[in-house]
């Protein structure tokens, strides 16, 4: 997979993620958490990391951090809206990273 389709892909799942609807994000999280689905943004990052584009973590840590937090409440258990509602607007600032990053 290219650099640019991994990144494209990226950035639309951080796109969805950041329109997710609060009251229903509990039940959208593992899509985004998990990496079994080829285009989910952990599975894509594994991608960016196995195609040797650079260390994904230092290029990226915004993107990181929200993932980071997508792994931490992929648990089972319901979260107050503030956790979802922080992790929806992490996504949006992903997403900024990711774009900016594609730009330069």
């Amino acid at each position: 997979m290219k650099k640019r389709e991994v990144l494209d892909g990226i950035a639309k799942e951080l796109e969805n993620l950041a329109s997710e609807k609060l009251k229903d994000f509990y039940y959208a999280i593992d899509l985004y958490a998990d990496d079994y689905d080829k285009d989910s943004v952990r599975a894509l990052i594994l991608k960016w990391e196995q195609s040797g584009y650079g260390n994904f973590d230092e290029i990226f840590p915004v993107t990181v951090n929200v993932v980071t937090k997508l792994e931490q409440v992929n648990d089972g258990v319901e979260r107050p809206r503030e956790v979802y509602a922080d992790i929806i607007a992490s996504a949006k600032d992903a997403l900024k990273e990711v774009r900016e990053y594609k730009i330069s």
